[in-house]
């Protein structure tokens, strides 16, 4: 009986503190509120991370919600019940897009303040049947915030001008500012009655619209202006065409004017709605303006200058016919209008995801949230010029449908599309994140989009054949519109420095040439790979070099010139290529090491190359091979953070990029886990749980050797 006693005693003592454990374990970042919260059910914590080196005060942030990070089924269906709070503050937020069906949803939250290179965490409550109406508020969420909502125009918010025929028009929520006569002073201008300052992102959700078949006209703006009658200072991104193809800006300073005609195109199909959104911001001492559309940057925009303007300005929005009469006339739907804080690296933005079930019960989830450090970060929006860079700012579709490409609006969303949803790739800052690429067509268009979405890659580098170029159009086109930069990658097949190859090498590049100058869909850059003989290699410096004076003469100001060079290039070479590229690719494979698939074995593989290309002020982009030895696209994603912290402060580091598609395509996104281990000697078969501390790990194995003893005995 004595013994049983014993027994009995030592197994209570070892449950309690397993079970302790297990329930502290489970309850890190999923909870029924306390009794004092209890008109909601569930809450999550959102970890905000500033990047700029910046203090942001009362600073809108997105939110993005998706089914890695958010159990739609635990909200109410139209998200009415979503709250926001710091401490005991409650937190004003605007619904963006929220779509249960799809589990997609992008809410922007104003936080009340942000450290400097640091962190503040803020708690989204839900699951609360009681609450009648949503909280979304933009005008308290925004600088400045009109959905049209009342069929007017606010006296309280805008002035309004207009010549000849112009006019504003009110439709079911929808703003109209038109010229709807064929004459050359019709034109009409709403404009906000409050200024803003530098560091400002002026954005609304626009229709595209055809109002004739002339090339010409009309003319629709939208900017930002110091006075409309006396304009000493303006910035306006302007479109025309009947298709709105052109995009162009107009700055004036005093009597300088900045007039750069056809950078891009806004490429969206008749009808649909979008959103355009000018950030007027300063950085590292630099005045700057660039355009985004649907929330993604458009690199090709971008302006920097010291004679921009710094003061006080009012937006504005502009629509007239064409100078000359043109038979097109004109109008711009506008469905809301919003005036934000920017900072050019914007902070990112990490939803802490439930670790429970979709069918959990709130009646067996008890206890206290607590941040779970180790869950890493999903970025809102890209940090340093992405180029294109993706920062959230715009809804992505028409009013009655939600976003299909929600994905677009946070750059390095970090779910994965494409297979488990519980593995988030390291988010890391990069301005180009690439992929090589091989056809082009034998893969799932959609199917690679979501890949390198979720993967966080921006760009990719297609290797071109030197036969018919044009077959790439449509390809480049479709990822254009996805907002993927491309890049030609030419003559990996070629070795130019060879006796007679020189000359189909530069047939090769001016087929390229010739295609950019006359496609609708050009690439985005020409990167001439490298592949030099076993001789001495300055006699291949020069033959390349004429392939590089030929590319940097005829390639035009829009597109990049690129060189792809190997690990042990000669660096004393590279000086001599530096005047005609915009940067290298530094290839850490094809050389002697083998296994470059570590951030010290590739920084030291690559010094003398990366040293050369800082002295001579140039930029490298660092490719990894995925046949290195990596196990998963995890590992991948790891090296490419390991290598941006690196660099971080290299002013010569451009970004990372991956070869090949093909084989990343085919890894895991994580390796199969080792068989957990557990903190409890002898006991193979059980989880580590973090409740289970150093004491009740010892206690446990304790009580189990007792036990095992006393049945031997």
């Amino acid at each position: 009986m004595k013994k049983r006693f014993i027994v009995c005693g030592i197994v209570s003592v070892f449950l309690m503190f397993f079970f302790t454990g297990y329930a502290l374990a489970t309850t890190d970042n999923f909870r029924v509120l306390s009794a004092k919260d209890n008109q909601w059910n569930y809450s999550q914590e959102i970890i905000i991370t500033e990047k700029a080196g910046k203090t942001l005060t009362d600073y809108p942030v997105p939110v993005g919600l998706n089914s890695s990070n958010f159990n739609f089924s635990k909200a109410k269906i139209d998200g009415s019940d979503i709250r926001f709070f710091s401490g005991n503050q409650t937190l004003n937020y605007w619904i963006e897009t929220w779509n249960p069906k799809n589990e997609e949803a992008i809410i922007w939250v104003k936080v009340p303040d942000v450290p400097a290179s640091g962190t503040s965490e803020i708690l989204m409550k839900y699951g609360n049947s009681g609450a009648i109406a949503a909280a979304s508020n933009g005008k308290k969420t925004f600088d400045f915030f009109d959905n049209f909502d009342r069929n007017t125009l606010s006296d309280l918010d805008w002035n309004s001008k207009g010549t000849g025929g112009g006019k504003v028009e009110f439709e079911n929520g929808i703003c109209k500012v038109l010229a709807p006569t064929v004459h050359a002073y019709d034109s009409s201008t709403i404009y906000s009655r409050n200024s803003f300052g530098i560091n400002s992102m002026f954005v609304i959700k626009r229709m595209k619209a055809t109002t004739g078949t002339d090339n010409r006209g009309p003319l629709l703006r939208q900017g930002f202006i110091d006075q409309i009658e006396n304009r000493k200072n303006e910035i306006r991104h302007e479109t025309e065409f009947a298709n709105e193809s052109r995009v162009s800006w107009e700055t004036f300073y005093r009597n300088q004017k900045y007039n750069p005609y056809d950078l891009t195109d806004v490429l969206v199909p008749e009808g649909n709605w979008y959103a355009s959104g000018i950030a007027w911001f300063e950085e590292n001492n630099t005045r700057k303006i660039a355009w985004f559309k649907n929330g993604i940057r458009d690199s090709r925009m971008d302006y920097a200058s010291n004679d921009l303007t710094n003061s006080q300005m009012h937006i504005f929005l502009y629509a007239a016919s064409y100078p000359d009469s043109s038979k097109n006339t004109g109008y711009m739907a506008i469905d809301y209008a919003l005036v934000r804080k920017f900072v050019g690296i914007e902070p990112t933005v990490s939803v802490v995801p439930t670790q429970m079930g979709p069918d959990a019960s709130t009646e067996n989830i008890s206890g206290n949230t607590s941040k779970n450090t180790s869950q890493p970060e999903i970025a809102s929006g890209s940090e340093n010029g992405s180029e294109p860079e993706v920062i959230p700012g715009s809804e992505l579709n028409n009013k009655v449908s939600a976003p299909e490409e929600v994905s677009q609006v946070q750059e390095n969303l970090s779910k994965n599309k494409t297979g488990t949803s519980d593995t988030i790739f390291p988010e890391y800052d990069v301005n180009i994140s690439g992929i090589k690429l091989s056809s082009p067509y034998k893969f799932d268009f959609p199917v690679l989009v979501k890949e390198l979405d979720s993967s966080g890659i921006n760009t990719i580098f297609l290797s071109v054949k030197s036969g018919d170029v044009w077959q790439y159009e449509r390809f480049v086109k479709m990822a254009h519109n996805e907002g993927i930069s491309v890049h030609a990658v030419l003559l990996e097949d070629f070795n130019c420095s060879e006796k007679g190859a020189l000359n189909a090498c530069q047939e090769s590049l001016n087929a390229v040439l010739e295609y950019n100058g006359k496609s609708l869909a050009p690439f985005d850059g020409i990167d001439v790979y490298i592949k030099p003989s076993d001789k001495e290699s300055s006699e291949n410096i020069i033959d390349y070099r004429t392939l590089f004076e030929t590319a940097h003469q005829k390639a035009g100001e829009n597109i990049s010139v690129s060189a792809s060079i190997p690990p042990y290039y000669p660096a004393s070479e590279i000086e001599k290529i530096v005047p005609f590229v915009d940067f290298f690719i530094v290839r850490a494979y094809c050389g002697d090491i083998e296994g470059l698939n570590s951030a010290p074995s590739i920084v030291d593989a690559i010094a003398p190359q990366m040293g050369e290309i800082r002295g001579a002020g140039s930029k490298g982009l660092i490719e990894v091979s995925v046949d290195e030895g990596f196990e998963d696209k995890v590992s991948i994603q790891k090296l490419f953070a390991a290598l941006a912290d690196y660099y971080s402060k290299d002013s010569a580091f451009l970004g990372v990029s991956t070869s090949n598609y093909d084989t990343y395509a085919c890894l895991p996104v994580k390796a199969d886990p080792e068989k957990k281990e557990s903190r409890i000697p002898g006991l193979p078969g059980l989880p580590k749980l973090p409740g289970f501390n150093a004491l009740s790990g010892f206690i446990a194995f304790f009580g189990v050797f007792a036990l095992l003893r006393v049945k031997r005995k």
